[in-house]
């Protein structure tokens, strides 16, 4: 194929005059080389895959745009025991004159919390082999476990007691004047919701979720995907001091808090592949964002 000549440019202190700017003749135009196989191919719109030329296999591969699409319906409940609307209805109501726990109450808290994560810690290793009878079953039932404990928490923080409410709750329509009235609740709860972050990735990577039904496998990773926006939720709104009292994290919490995120954001989408499981990129790309936008 015959290149055509580079055209001559004026120099720096030069004018260009239009006049003197020459055209491709008819045997330059038949030369060009319009090659549509490199790059993007185009392709009739609604085609739900994207072609890309692989140019050291010499082969097209697809990436499937239903992968990129919400996959979770975040509006369903994490759990069919929860009653919806009367949940929900909660968020409606002005914020509530929640008080601190007496010392005798915190006491008992710390005992209770201390207690029902060492049982779940207890239960997930029996599941590894030691006492399969008394183990968990599977991830769901853990993740139920763990939220348990973190609606206890949290009911104590914000005196809301359904934590599938933080799941909609749009903190852009909050500000900390909504709690300008309110006394301060805080005496610690944050390290719990921490320690059930970390405890959270830790049990997470351990089961094996290949081996399940594909119905299976999507109910588990809704309750995980959920599970994750709910602690996104409460650690941006610890972050932004949208709590009783308008206490916010200390600058150490804060470090701690976006380490455990910014691991959480790695390690799920490993996981995933890890197990052969795909198409979840939407929720991938959404764990910890609002806590790792007030983290920067």
């Amino acid at each position: 194929m015959n290149t055509p000549e580079t055209p001559e440019h004026t120099g720096a202190n030069q004018e260009l005059s239009i006049d003197d700017v020459g055209q491709l003749d008819d045997q330059d135009l038949l030369d060009v080389d319009l090659d549509a196989s490199q790059g993007y191919l185009n392709e009739p719109s609604g085609n739900a895959k994207r072609a890309v030329q692989d140019e050291q296999n010499s082969k097209l591969v697809y990436d499937d745009r239903d992968d990129f699409l919400p996959r979770v319906n975040i509006s369903s409940p994490f759990s069919s025991q929860v009653n919806v609307q009367r949940a929900y209805g909660e968020t409606r109501e002005p914020v509530r004159q929640t008080r601190r726990l007496s010392s005798s109450q915190q006491s008992k808290f710390i005992a209770y919390c201390d207690d029902k994560l060492m049982e779940i810690q207890r239960k997930f290793v029996q599941s590894r082999g030691l006492t399969d009878g008394n183990g968990y079953s599977g991830l769901g039932p853990l993740l139920e476990d763990l939220k348990s404990v973190l609606d206890f928490v949290w009911f104590s923080v914000d005196g809301r007691g359904h934590t599938e409410t933080l799941i909609e709750q749009k903190l852009e329509n909050m500000s900390p004047e909504q709690f300008q009235d309110s006394n301060s609740t805080d005496f610690g709860q944050k390290y719990y919701i921490l320690r059930v972050a970390d405890d959270l990735l830790d049990y997470l990577v351990k089961f094996e979720l290949a081996n399940l039904s594909p119905d299976e496998q999507h109910s588990t990773l809704s309750k995980v995907f959920k599970f994750l926006v709910i602690l996104d939720k409460m650690l941006a709104r610890l972050l932004e001091g949208l709590v009783p009292g308008r206490k916010k994290v200390t600058g150490t919490e804060m470090v701690r808090i976006s380490g455990i995120a910014e691991r959480t954001r790695v390690a799920v989408p490993l996981f995933l592949g890890q197990q052969g499981i795909h198409g979840y990129h939407f929720e991938v790309s959404r764990i910890y964002e609002e806590t790792l936008e007030r983290c920067m």
